[in-house]
């Protein structure tokens, strides 16, 4: 057995572990073993339950080489790729790599590849929120925040965030704030029922905008939220709002591990607004006039909520290229596929949320590699030290705070919300909270959370099921009662339910037959 020290993919949190890795398929069940490292920086020994689970993660079908569906090696792939890339023209092109199991130097071999055919439709997932912000608020988007910020604030505010389970390492440091003697208040639709806030300001789902009149309750605290590529772009507006108008920080957590060396390698708000963001490019593909398409390490259907018309509009492609360690939805449709190497074996680094630089304790260059072939023929080196360059770093140590941020004023106009009203049957809300499980295409929970009155309405009975509908779509999932207002119900598991309107979506639920 080998045991090696590896960094969790599950969020932007880039927890430290030991992975113990068989040498031999046969001597145990599970080829990955998961074991703590209590002298990991950022989380100090604790992971959560993703990151125990993650030989399951490990252990998914590998993609293989192939061209049209026939197996080939692996270098006869990459020289199809390339000839194909080249018979293309440039704006006809799509380059998508959500950052989750992507380091830093993959991330400049990824740009440096689209442009090398002349490619600008690149996308790491938030492209379309430094549009209609200014420029002086990119920081924000761009960047996090220390956890000692976090465990040193007098007063937190949990703003339509969960801690326990959207990013469950961030409560430990919230716990460590209130023993500090901090304040906590959550901002929800419902009180969190783990009771890590000292108070709860109860907001209907109709009245978001009404903490707008409630903005000095935001005065010297640290807003903590949530950004995901489904945020709405009136509810990011919001939150800038309420710092801009108060004497408050704000602190945006993101589900994909290298977000942030995406913003600062991949094309910072300058660049980002120059470019189609991920719905713009499969808004692009769905018209016929984006043509071909390079997937980095991304399962596009499982991490959409529309998996089904993203499928529908992929196979629209004239080329698609995926590079990936696992099979995915959409591999049995790709024209090329090439295997990369999981992201636990990888040679690089990623800059976690607090802005550490980290190693991923991996000795494979093959990710990379692959684009060098199809690009500009680097080696690992010169990337690495690129990478470094950008991001102006010297030695890189995990217990450094690398890429710090500075805070600058900015104003942003006040923002209109827009929430969906109505009653009767559709008057239900569904409201998301993420996990790592939910971004990784990994389901974990089977049920979603109704009220008591919700489930007396719906005449359900224990072992009934019930179905979500919202148009044609349907989800059929087992429930929980939970302490919910009656109209809303909780869903850590993605359905196949669209997200619209800031953080609440309009459905019709029934009893399933």
């Amino acid at each position: 057995m080998k045991i090696n020290s590896r960094i969790c993919p599950g969020c932007s949190i880039g927890c430290s572990l030991y992975l113990m890795e068989s040498e031999v398929e046969e001597e145990a069940k599970e080829k990955i073993k998961v074991l703590h490292r209590k002298t990991g920086a950022v989380n100090e020994g604790k992971l959560c339950k993703f990151g125990t689970g993650l030989h399951a993660y490990y252990e998914r079908k590998a993609l293989n080489n192939s061209v049209d569906g026939k197996a080939v090696k692996q270098e006869e792939a990459i020289k199809e790729a390339k000839e194909s890339l080249n018979s293309m023209k440039p704006e006809e092109l799509a380059f998508i790599a959500l950052p989750s199991t992507i380091t830093n130097e993959e991330i400049v071999s990824f740009v440096s590849l689209a442009s090398e055919f002349g490619c600008e439709n690149v996308s790491f997932g938030f492209e379309r929120f430094f549009n209609g912000i200014p420029e002086e608020a990119d920081y924000i988007i761009e960047k996090g925040l220390p956890f000692t910020e976090v465990e040193g604030a007098s007063k937190i505010i949990l703003f339509f965030i969960d801690p326990f389970v959207h990013y469950p390492l961030l409560a430990r440091r919230i716990l460590k704030a209130k023993k500090n003697g901090a304040k906590v208040i959550e901002v929800s639709f419902a009180k969190n029922e783990r009771g890590i806030a000292d108070e709860t300001v109860l907001v209907e789902h109709t009245e978001v905008e009404i903490l707008k009149e409630k903005k000095e309750l935001f005065e010297e605290s640290l807003i903590i939220g949530e950004l995901t590529p489904y945020t709405n772009p009136q509810f990011l507006s919001l939150m800038l709002w309420l710092k801009a108008s108060t004497s408050s920080r704000l602190f945006l957590l993101k589900p994909f591990l290298n977000s942030t060396g995406a913003f600062l390698l991949g094309g910072n708000g300058k660049e980002a607004r120059k470019r189609k963001d991920l719905f713009e490019i499969l808004e692009g593909v769905e018209k016929g006039e984006i043509k071909a398409l390079y997937l980095l390490e991304t399962d596009l259907a499982g991490v959409m909520f529309e998996s089904e018309e993203v499928a529908k509009t992929i196979s629209k492609l004239d080329l698609l290229i995926e590079q990936n360690a696992f099979r995915t939805a959409l591999s049995d449709d790709a024209d090329i596929t090439i295997c990369s190497e999981p992201f636990y074996m990888k040679k690089g680094t990623v800059v976690n949320i607090e802005g550490r630089v980290l190693e991923i304790g991996g000795e494979s260059e093959k990710g990379l590699r692959i684009m060098e072939c199809i690009g500009k023929g680097r080696k690992y080196e010169e990337v690495h030290e690129a990478a470094k360059e950008r991001l102006g770093l010297g030695k890189i140590s995990e217990f450094e705070i690398a890429v710090k941020r500075e805070e600058r004023n900015f104003k942003v106009d006040e923002p209109k919300i827009e929430m969906e009203k109505g009653e009767g049957e559709e008057g239900y809300y569904l409201w998301y909270k993420t996990n790592p499980f939910f971004w990784s295409g990994v389901t974990d929970k089977n049920f979603v959370e109704i009220s008591a009155a919700a489930m007396r309405k719906l005449g359900l009975f224990r072992g009934d099921e019930v179905d979500i509908v919202q148009g044609e779509r349907k989800e059929r999932m087992g429930f929980k009662i939970s302490e919910l207002p009656d109209y809303l119900f909780l869903s850590e598991a993605k359905l196949a339910i669209k997200p619209l309107q800031g953080l609440l979506t309009r459905v019709a639920m029934k009893r399933a037959e």
